[in-house]
């Protein structure tokens, strides 16, 4: 029994990663498909990126491509050119990859909340549902750039020099990621200049700040200079003309209520308490709460992907709160109560978790990783529907691959044309095209058309091949 009790933390530690391994492993078993909307988004931009060498050389891609930061493509670049297959980037290596920013932030937090708290962080990310959602929908730059976020926080808390490093990796891999930090870290220093005293405003630790937070923006903006018209002006554009702010292509702020509603109000309350223990002294995981809360509450650009950052920087105030509750309240039924919530939020977390699913099928995902073998050099490849558009981008990055908000030059109106209009509307935007041309029409095409996709395969331009759900478009 004092052997448990020596190595209690240590015990802990294995249970819960091997949990979070399994949270996050389990569709590797479950299913062929890798979760997410994004991963034929991703395999594409890996491959392409890996023809050259960001940031000092990028290979020839979509335009939609080159709105991405280079920040990730760095490092999966040098990968594959050591011989790294692409499907371990979207396969086993992102199933891991969450499991190693958890630790991550488990271990920040422990050094600075000790090692129960840190501990009590693997619960909480095993508890949460956005933190799924981030892998389900393979955010990778997002949490790529949020691993050097927390690094960097860490590094900026031991006042070293080396935050320069993780600072600029955090802004070059995501755009919002990176807003996120600008803003936390220009507060920060600020709220560390107005309240010092005014014999210590000019001391080598404020000088420092000053002069690390100048490098990272500089340096920052050099790496995005390649991308700029289309990673940030258009953002900035938007901002301008006083646009409607786009959500982002996330859950509900209603949907996380309902489904980790009791974790969302253990941070809260551990944000609360950490802010009265310090006098509400504003550290940098509180701004990184308020200026998440800021874009999330007020709908801000991306307002929806910032519920990602909100919930996983309230990570660390759950655990804070589920460790002095458990402390401050002894009475064996308010323990009860207690261990009861954090279990009925982990039903909860497991039903959310189990609705995720592949957003195509097992059959066309075999038939498009094989697709390439039936398309000759320069052909154009049409996708129909944007369910399975990003795998056809990502299975045929060489080839001239387009669809619905996909490079090709059509108009929103030329694709309604081209799908639901007549044989002369077809001929005349297939002449606008290289060719040989083919269109590929998989079971989501039909599921989404009904009978308007069978009037539209029966039209004289198409021709089915013997390759599944390719047809050749020949108006002659």
């Amino acid at each position: 029994m004092s052997l448990l009790k020596k190595h209690t933390i240590a015990l802990s530690v294995c249970v819960l990663t091997l949990l979070l391994l399994a949270k996050f492993f389990w569709p590797l078993f479950v299913y062929t498909v890798p979760l997410g909307y994004d991963v034929g988004l991703y395999r594409y931009l890996f491959i392409r990126h890996a023809t050259g060498f960001p940031p000092f050389i990028i290979s020839p891609m979509d335009t939609w491509a080159l709105g991405h930061p280079l920040g990730l493509f760095i490092f999966t670049s040098i990968l594959m050119k050591v011989g790294l297959p692409v499907s371990w980037l979207i396969g086993w290596i992102w199933n891991l990859f969450p499991v190693l920013l958890a630790l991550v932030i488990a271990w920040v937090t422990a050094k600075r909340e000790g090692k129960a708290v840190g501990v009590l962080v693997l619960l909480a990310a095993i508890l949460s549902v956005a933190y799924f959602d981030a892998f389900a929908y393979m955010y990778w730059k997002t949490l790529a750039s949020l691993l050097w976020c927390v690094l960097s926080f860490h590094l900026l808390e031991k006042k070293s020099p080396f935050a320069v490093l993780t600072g600029i990796l955090t802004v070059v891999t995501h755009h919002q990621t990176g807003l996120l930090f600008g803003l936390v870290f220009l507060s920060w220093t600020a709220i560390q200049f107005f309240t010092v005293p005014a014999s210590q405003k000019k001391s080598k630790n404020t000088k420092m700040m000053v002069m690390m937070g100048s490098v990272i923006l500089a340096l920052g903006l050099v790496f995005y200079i390649p991308v700029w018209n289309l990673a940030v002006w258009p953002h900035i554009l938007e901002l301008l003309q006083g646009r409607s702010a786009p959500g982002g292509n996330f859950p509900s702020l209603l949907f996380y209520l309902r489904t980790e509603g009791i974790l969302l109000a253990f941070g809260v309350v551990g944000f609360a308490y950490t802010l009265k223990k310090k006098s509400f002294s504003l550290s940098l995981w509180h701004l990184s709460v308020v200026w998440s809360a800021v874009f999330v509450l007020l709908r801000l650009l991306f307002y929806k992907r910032f519920f990602l950052h909100l919930d996983f920087f309230l990570l660390p105030f759950a655990a804070i709160a589920i460790k002095e509750l458990w402390l401050r309240y002894k009475v064996p039924s308010m323990r009860i109560f207690l261990v009861c919530a954090l279990f009925f939020q982990s039903l909860v977390t497991l039903a959310a978790v189990s609705m995720r699913t592949p957003s195509i099928d097992d059959s066309t995902y075999e038939a498009l990783s094989h697709l390439s073998e039936s398309i000759p050099t320069g052909a154009t490849v049409l996708g129909l529907e944007n369910e399975t558009t990003p795998f056809l981008l990502g299975f045929l990055p060489d080839t001239k691959a387009g669809g619905p908000g996909f490079e090709l030059s059509w108009s929103y109106d030329d694709w309604k044309q081209f799908i639901l209009g007549t044989h002369t509307d077809r001929a005349r935007l297939l002449g606008t095209l290289t060719k040989p041309v083919f269109v590929y029409a998989p079971p989501a095409f039909k599921r989404y058309y009904g009978t308007y996709a069978d009037f539209f395969l029966q039209d004289a331009c198409f021709t089915e091949t013997q390759t599944p759900y390719l047809f050749a478009a020949d108006c002659k």
